[in-house]
């Protein structure tokens, strides 16, 4: 039997600790906190919508909406993580991969769960959890 200091898998990781740091790893860049306390711009890149009046009648018609439903189209210094008291702000490639409206009660149910709001998911998660849905 070998000692414990010669097994495969302590060979292996001493070698794993024995490798040299490379000068190129770094740290991720975040800004240090005088900057985001700061009155300069923000850090991030904040867009407006790219959005108009006329694509109104393709998003609803894209969520599958029927006239109870209202969609506005941001300001220019509105933003989608600020919406308007009693909006939701959801994205055209939610739509795209499956979101549709009224919100399917077991989605609304597990973000209300998870404590996030619709908007939050990425936009792939609406085909897998409406493919989920059709599974179970």
């Amino acid at each position: 039997m070998s000692s414990p200091s010669t097994t495969p898998v302590s060979s292996t990781a001493a070698s794993i600790d024995s490798v040299p740091v490379s000068p190129e790893t770094r740290e991720p860049s975040l800004p240090d906190q005088a900057e985001l306390g700061s009155s300069q711009p923000p850090w991030y890149e904040e867009k407006s919508s790219n959005l108009r009046s006329s694509d109104i009648s393709f998003i609803k018609e894209k969520g599958g909406m029927s006239n109870s439903f209202e969609v506005i189209i941001p300001g220019l210094n509105e933003r989608a993580h600020r919406p308007p008291q009693g909006f939701h702000s959801f994205y055209i490639n939610q739509l795209e991969m499956g979101l549709r409206f009224p919100l399917p009660r077991f989605i609304a149910d597990l973000c209300q769960h998870i404590k996030i709001s619709p908007s939050q998911l990425a936009p792939n998660s609406y085909s897998f959890l409406l493919s989920l849905a059709i599974l179970l």
